[in-house]
């Protein structure tokens, strides 16, 4: 292996301490970066809309060759949205993020990356949704998502 590549098991180590912040209005929503498989940038008319099921899921998106189930941040979070915005960001998840795999939350933009000294250490023990900062976990997806509704 060349001395510039970093071995797979050191950099699944170096992700590991590692997060993505992303903001949906005055809150930020925090991605462990071994969860992220991409951020994309699409168009409104891209989505699929999905009217029989759970409001939090807004839609699907064809990416690479795969359909891609979008997540609504804002109403993930219980933030009220007014009008649709024409392009939105998507975090991509892979399968590192669990029962999240391979589905997209829309946010409002992606702000950056932090090393888990940087964040707040209350970030990683509460599980309330209130506060301006929270780390996004699987059982923030309402259960009962994938059902349609009639």
């Amino acid at each position: 292996m060349p001395a510039t590549q970093t071995p797979p098991i050191a950099s699944q180590t170096l992700l590991a301490d590692r997060f993505i912040s992303t903001a949906i209005d005055r809150r930020t929503l925090v991605f462990p970066a071994v969860w992220v498989a991409e951020i994309l940038r699409i168009d409104r008319v891209q989505i699929l809309d999905l009217p029989f099921y759970d409001s939090v899921l807004m839609g699907i998106i064809h990416h690479n060759g795969a359909i891609i189930p979008l997540v609504a941040g804002t109403r993930l979070l219980n933030i009220e949205q007014f009008g649709a915005r024409e392009r939105a960001v998507v975090v991509k998840l892979n399968e590192s993020a669990g029962s999240l795999a391979n589905i997209g939350i829309v946010v409002d933009r992606a702000i950056g990356t932090s090393n888990r000294a940087d964040l707040p250490p209350d970030l990683f023990t509460t599980t309330a949704t209130d506060g301006t900062m929270l780390m996004m976990r699987p059982d923030l997806i309402p259960p009962g998502l994938w059902q349609p509704r009639i």
